[in-house]
């Protein structure tokens, strides 16, 4: 009989329970858009979980579609939270790869005075930009959100959720139900003119908040009884801060949005519940302040707890609704099959090789998005996206590779130097690559310079296997520069220098490290004198032929102005009479850069040394220190000879950022060199006995059009110099 009553008891119970769910009223959640006050949502949900407030369905709109997508796929606030706080948004935004993650010969050309910008071409024309910033990365980040998550309805998810962007061609509002969810979360927040817009079904979609900026319509059609419904807007702007052009559009696009929105939250009865948290000056572009945009929302959402307590949950309760929208999570399926859609011109065997994928294992996120993170940095593609398509055998990858708009690309440059003095000079550069000529990747290479220095390089490129590991190079080349005449810190002439010829290099690409090649060479080599009646030889002309190894690691994050990193290269020529070369001679040069930030100042430090190897280097070949960031109290040129050394520290801190349209930081520094040249053919600690010195300030700033120095230098016998500078002077 007892059995029998508690068996009653647990039912009376159970049927209790179920008939307090069934009489609970179904929340909707609305969540507005925002740009980068929309992190505060993440503080609404923190606390909608601490006071146990369930949610049946979820409706965003841009960053609240980004939010309210996470939320749907079930991801706690908290790790939303931790994910938000750790991101680089500079590098979300951005859409550039980081610099120590580019492939070695992809990066190889930053040396080169180019502008800060690459130009690509169709047919040899240049093609206009599709959009201002890229995104891949930010999808990445969505997919990290969302775990790789797919189901063919958004009523599948844990939450049912809905996104809601704007058509592009008619205006009319696109409510996404399903699809692809980073890509509608994308959709949902892909402001006009900035992000590209995303096709979905027949409508190109932009940022939905044109249109309609929180849908508490749409979210009592998909579940609310009640809804809670979460206003992180910006206000308008008062007359005093309308004085800019962006602020004046900003200002123009926010009264629609506020239109809308208001008729919106007029209609909230009783049941539903607004929260708007005050963000104070915080605006739509400050991701970088994601801790007081989370603090904010959840300080408004406490100030709202005695309206929402009404809907709290007992523990219990709450815990068998966490537990039912766990077990709607869609288990993940083993990979049984990659796809990639179809490329114009990049290979598919050349992308099947650099993809880090295990067929019969579930997806490895992380894994993946590093491998397609290297295809992207390669510099091919606009992005990379994938989908993974559950099947009845297991799930497909589908790689969706979207390549850029040609496969030629062309850069342009500018170089100028002045040391207030005697000596003046300019250059105009340019480089022009072809890609993808074959299945593996060869490429044609031009870099041309005109000015003070005239120079041709033309080389292909042609790996011999599919990840590009190992490659040939066969190039040809014509360089003709000066080589000032110094006497007494002054320059009175100088010689011309002419390189002509070609050769083949044999590689093997280091990854993202470096590069190794050993090359044969034949070079015409002629030197002529300004000065005929001053010097005895007034010229030479010879044949120089041999062979030499080259090795370099690059791991610095900026070739202009590091912070951090490492830079190496080894070069070594032997010209040999046995191959028919008329000169006889070795020649060994080691370089060394490491740059490191303590608090706000960076230190760049330099070791440079060459030697003849106990050979004599002819003139053309002597080893020289002078001029900017080259014992920069020297004139340029003014030492040389078989062996030297150079070590240089330059010390920094940015004094001021410019805006993005001009460049980067403005860095105030300090310059410390010493070096020194000797005519013996082999290195000695004499060397080191008396160097020269030189110590200076630098004023520079790394603008679109290249890195800018301004350097005053004060070194040993009295000797001073100053230079002003666009381009790499190191």
């Amino acid at each position: 009989m007892k059995k029998i009553s508690k068996a009653i008891l647990l039912s009376l119970l159970a049927t209790s329970s179920i008939a307090q769910a069934v009489e609970r009223p179904k929340i909707a959640l609305v969540l507005s858009g925002g740009g980068a006050r929309g992190i505060a949502h993440i503080g609404v949900l923190k606390v909608l979980e601490e006071a146990r407030i369930p949610v049946d369905c979820v409706v965003g709109t841009s960053m609240g579609a980004i939010v309210g997508g996470a939320a749907a796929t079930g991801m706690p606030p908290a790790e939303m939270e931790k994910r938000v706080l750790a991101a680089d948004w500079d590098y979300v935004f951005g859409d550039k790869p980081k610099r120590k993650d580019v492939p070695y010969f992809r990066k190889r050309d930053d040396w080169q005075d180019y502008f800060d910008f690459t130009l690509t071409l169709r047919d040899y024309w240049p093609v206009a930009p599709r959009n201002l910033v890229g995104v891949h990365y930010i999808t990445q980040f969505f997919r990290e959100l969302t775990g790789g998550m797919s189901v063919e309805k958004f009523d599948q998810l844990p939450l049912p959720y809905r996104a809601i962007g704007a058509d592009l061609e008619n205006g009319k509002t696109v409510i996404m139900d399903h699809g692809d969810l980073p890509l509608v979360m994308r959709a949902s927040m892909s402001v006009s003119g900035v992000f590209p817009p995303v096709p979905y079904e027949n409508s190109l979609v932009v940022d939905g908040g044109i249109v309609k900026n929180m849908g508490v319509d749409v979210g009592r059609q998909l579940c609310g009884d009640a809804v809670i419904a979460v206003d992180v807007s910006s206000p308008n702007a008062n007359r005093q801060k309308l004085e800019s052009l962006f602020a004046v559009s900003e200002q123009t696009i926010n009264i629609a949005v506020q239109r809308d929105m208001q008729a919106q939250i007029a209609t909230l009865t009783a049941k539903d519940v607004l929260i708007k948290p005050d963000m104070g000056k915080l605006t739509s572009t400050d991701f970088n302040q994601s801790a007081q945009l989370i603090a904010a929302g959840e300080k408004a959402a406490r100030a709202k707890l005695p309206s929402l307590s009404r809907y709290a949950l007992s523990e219990q309760d709450y815990r068998v609704w966490q537990e039912s929208i766990a077990a709607r999570k869609p288990q993940n399926q083993a990979i049984a099959k990659v796809e990639i859609t179809p490329t114009r011109w990049v290979s598919k065997s050349v992308l099947k090789s650099l993809l880090e994928v295990h067929k019969g294992e579930p997806l490895n996120q992380a894994a993946l998005h590093h491998s397609m993170d290297g295809i992207y940095s390669r510099g091919d593609f606009i992005r990379i996206a994938y989908q993974l398509v559950p099947t009845i055998d297991g799930a497909t990858l589908r790689i969706i590779p979207v390549e850029k708009d040609g496969r030629d690309f062309a850069r342009v440059g500018l170089k100028l130097n002045t040391d207030f003095a005697n000596n003046s000079s300019f250059g105009l550069v340019a480089g022009l690559r072809r890609s993808w000529l074959n299945s593996l990747g060869a490429e044609w290479q031009s870099q041309a310079e005109i000015g003070e220095t005239r120079s041709f390089y033309t080389e292909l490129y042609q790996p011999t296997v599919l990840n590009g590991e190992f490659f040939l190079a066969p190039w040809l080349s014509l360089r003709d520069e000066p080589r000032d005449i110094v006497s007494s810190h002054e320059t009175i002439g100088e010689n011309r220098v002419r390189h002509v010829g070609g050769g083949v290099d044999i590689g093997s690409v280091l990854g993202k490290w470096g590069e190794v090649r050993f090359s044969v060479s034949d070079q015409q080599v002629k030197w002529r004198s300004s000065l005929q009646t001053v010097n005895p030889i007034v010229g030479e002309s010879y044949e120089e032929i041999g062979y030499g190894v080259k090795a370099i690691f690059d791991q610095l994050d900026n070739p202009r102005f590091p912070k951090k990193g490492n830079w190496a290269r080894l070069a070594y020529f032997s010209a040999e009479k046995s191959m028919g070369s008329d000169k006889d001679y070795q020649r060994l040069m080691l370089e060394w850069r490491r740059a490191f930030t303590w608090d706000r100042y960076t230190f760049f430090a330099t070791g440079r040394g060459g030697s003849a190897l106990g050979t004599t280097l002819p003139y053309t070949e002597e080893f020289q220190l002078g001029g900017a960031m080259n014992l920069s109290a020297y004139r340029r040129s003014e030492l040389s000879g078989n062996t030297f050394f150079l070590s240089r520290l330059l010390a920094y801190k940015q004094i001021k950022e410019m805006p993005p349209a001009l460049g980067g930081g403005v860095y105030l520094g300090f310059l410390a060199e010493a070096g020194a040249v000797s005519a013996k053919n082999s290195w000695s600690s004499a060397l080191f006995d008396n160097p020269a010195y030189s110590i200076g300030a630098v004023l520079a700033a790394d603008t679109r059009l290249g890195p800018f120095y301004l350097t005053l230098a004060q070194g040993d016998k009295q000797r001073r110099a100053a230079h002003l500078t666009l381009g790499m002077s190191y």
